[in-house]
């Protein structure tokens, strides 16, 4: 049984998606686009259910390319039930998403989540009657605390087969209106869906036609456009004319006139015809007749379900007031990324120097048994190495660092920080959205790269993108705070990661004088505080850490082996002797080449490979202080990793990602020369 999941972002879609699927999901693209979604098997009630956690949309007139690809996925029809997942505490706002679904009329459940965030703001909802109303199951939840989640899938798996009577559509708009949608849905009735509907591709195709829709393997892959769309695991059984006419005529009647043109030249003309005889009517353009109905719908709905209290006093309120004035909001802010850095720097130490004490007892073992197979020693000393920088230099400080991310996000901090850092943006040339990515670029580049596909404007998508890659990631954090941070303590470290943020400035600058254009805004929704739960915190963490598990942690074993043998073999002085013109220029030993390399692999391979490199753990007894700023440096602003150099060639195309990789090399060079300057005349 499949299942959509369906609201306005920050509703709570994936808080119940992970309830029930966990974090074993998959997530996949929609085709021919790059918006991913996600979608996992969970059982509910001993009944096996798939969820497909869709983007946010505010509408089904998407404004977006996620609400695009979320809206094609709902009028594919391969879906048995919808549910429809309604913050408690907008209602007013968010039944206008409803009331599009309910014209739908296909099986719909409403899940009204955040309740004690509607009763804190002295709202008290008739839930009966919002369901009398809607003529829809409704379910009272609030899924931060688990409440409702298992009630909301069980009234999804009753509908399923459909509606025992469908529902009427859930607006009924002004006489002349409705009478209008009756003639035009008759007109495409007659003219037939598949020789006029479809040629406009506003509903997708069904299953085992051509189109634009995702076609899902069993791996989770999306396969790219044009596809087949795939039969789901279980048969969906839908009306033959869904969506029905009606929805198809209010849909097209608000469609701009660009996408009209795409219509056969009957429907278009019919199209035209009732959007002119409204607008002769009613005096106001068919799309906002349309939408205005709709608002004052909701509305109407909103007094006759809601009866309004006083609000309750809450501390949040108060707590807000400070983290989002327009002064303290940006001293709490430094503050707080201030104090999580140092807690981080102090439990990564904490760990770092006791794993080392053991891994070095561990190889000193291993050269007494290995003794008589020096080759063989070699190889097995690598990987120790290896493995010791893997679990006493990195996991000390990536682990606190990803926990202290799942905390402040869950927390619902992350969101203020993109709503302080959108002031920001605007002196740096950049607006609106492009906060998201670059916020994003904390945690992984990648993920970060790939949210710039959210950004319309090719420049502002490139500008973004490359902010995005300039930001140190956590694998850069871990190199800064366990090198640096390590030997020459915590101020050094922040001083290098507040030498990073004024590059991030001064490249947007940079930037937007050199390809100017106006950028747009952005409305960015605030969610509410909530209390995070262990559980969610710590699934989301090691969703995070996974990848260094399973994807960086083998490279690393396997590279300090191979680096061990072609120390053995001595091919390391070959390579390092290629690149010695370089490290000669910045002041850095000549045995440091190789370990550059690995660094664009992933970019803890680079300070990992460095204990391999220099035969010890001890990095301060075989390089300067000077010397270790200067490799920092250079690390943290050259070439990105592979992952993120293939997900740049993606979204912003080849030329972009060399001219980019161009330029953050130079950067590194540049900054690395100046940094040996003036080191030299303070240590």
């Amino acid at each position: 049984m499949r299942i959509l999941l369906i609201g306005q972002p920050n509703s709570g879609k994936s808080t119940l998606f992970n309830a029930v699927v966990g974090y074993r999901s998959l997530t996949s693209n929609f085709g021919g686009t790059t918006v991913e979604y996600t979608r996992g098997r969970g059982r509910v009630g001993g009944e096996v259910v798939e969820l497909v956690d869709l983007p946010g949309l505010y509408s089904l007139h998407p404004a977006s390319p996620a609400e695009d690809c979320s809206r094609q996925l709902i009028l594919a029809g391969d879906w048995e039930v919808l549910v429809n997942v309604v913050d408690a505490s907008q209602l007013a706002r968010s039944l206008e998403l409803t009331l599009e679904l309910k014209d739908l009329e296909a099986p719909l459940v409403v899940c009204l989540n955040m309740m004690d965030e509607a009763s804190r703001k002295g709202m008290v909802i008739d839930v009966p009657a919002l369901a009398e109303t809607l003529g829809v199951p409704v379910v009272e939840a609030i899924a931060a605390r688990g409440q409702g989640i298992v009630e909301t899938f069980r009234a999804a798996i009753q509908l399923r087969g459909g509606w025992a009577s469908p529902p009427t559509g859930a607006v009924l708009y002004a006489p002349e209106v409705e009478a209008t949608v009756r003639e035009l849905a008759q007109a495409l009735g007659a003219g037939g869906r598949a020789a006029d509907v479809s040629a406009f591709d506003v509903f997708p195709p069904r299953a085992g036609q051509v189109g634009r829709h995702c076609a899902e393997d069993h791996s989770g892959n999306a396969a790219a456009a044009p596809c087949v769309v795939t039969e789901p695991a279980v048969k969906v059984e839908h009306s033959a004319s869904f969506p029905n006419l009606r929805f198809q005529a209010l849909q097209l009647l608000q469609s701009d006139p660009q996408r009209t043109g795409q219509l056969s030249a009957a429907t278009a003309l019919a199209v035209e015809r009732a959007q002119s005889e409204i607008t002769r009517r009613l005096g106001q353009p068919t799309d906002v007749v349309l939408s205005s109905a709709r608002h004052a719908a909701c509305l109407n709905l909103f007094e006759r379900v809601v009866r309004l209290t006083r609000p309750r006093g809450d501390w949040r309120d108060r707590v807000d007031g400070l983290l989002m004035h327009p002064f303290w909001g940006y001293v709490f802010l430094a503050l707080i990324f201030l104090g999580f850095f140092r807690l981080v720097f102090d439990l990564g130490k904490l760990g770092e120097a006791h794993i080392l004490g053991a891994f070095q007892l561990l190889i000193s073992q291993a050269g007494q048994l290995l003794s008589p197979h020096p080759t063989t020693f070699a190889v097995a000393k690598g990987a120790l190495l290896g493995t010791a920088g893997a679990f006493a230099i990195v996991l000390p400080y990536l682990l606190p660092f990803l926990i202290g991310l799942s905390v402040l996000e869950d927390v619902g901090y992350l969101a203020r920080v993109g709503y302080l850092m959108d002031a920001v943006m605007h002196r740096v040339g950049l607006h609106g959205t492009a906060t998201i990515p670059v916020l994003l670029g904390y945690g992984c580049s990648v993920p970060a790269v790939m949210a710039t596909r959210i950004i319309t404007a090719r420049r502002d998508r490139f500008v973004a993108a490359f902010l995005a890659v300039l930001v140190p990631c956590s694998a850069r954090m871990t190199v800064l705070m366990a090198l640096v941070g390590f030997y020459l303590g915590a101020y050094w470290a922040l001083a290098i990661y507040v030498l990073n943020l004024i590059v991030v400035a001064r490249a947007g600058n940079v930037l937007a004088r050199i390809w100017p254009e106006i950028a747009p805004g952005m409305l960015m929704e605030v969610p509410p505080y909530h209390r995070p739960t262990l559980r969610v915190v710590l699934l989301k963490t090691w969703w995070r850490l996974r990848e260094f598990v399973v994807v960086a942690l083998p490279l690393l074993v396997v590279g300090s082996a191979v680096l061990g043998l072609v120390e053995f073999l001595g091919w390391q002085a070959l390579i390092n002797a290629a690149l010695a013109p370089l490290t000669t220029a910045l002041g850095l030993p000549t045995a440091v080449g190789l370990t550059l390399i690995f660094g664009v692999l992933r970019k803890e391979l680079s300070l990992l490979m460095l204990a391999q490199a220099l035969g010890t753990t001890n990095i301060h007894s075989a390089m300067t202080s000077a010397q270790i700023i200067t490799f920092t440096l250079f690390v943290t602003f050259y070439l990105p990793c592979l992952a993120t150099l293939a997900a740049l060639v993606r979204e912003v195309g080849r030329k972009l990602t060399a001219a980019a990789a161009t330029a953050l090399l130079v950067l590194a060079v540049v900054l690395s020369l100046l940094a040996r300057g003036l080191l030299r005349l303070v240590m």
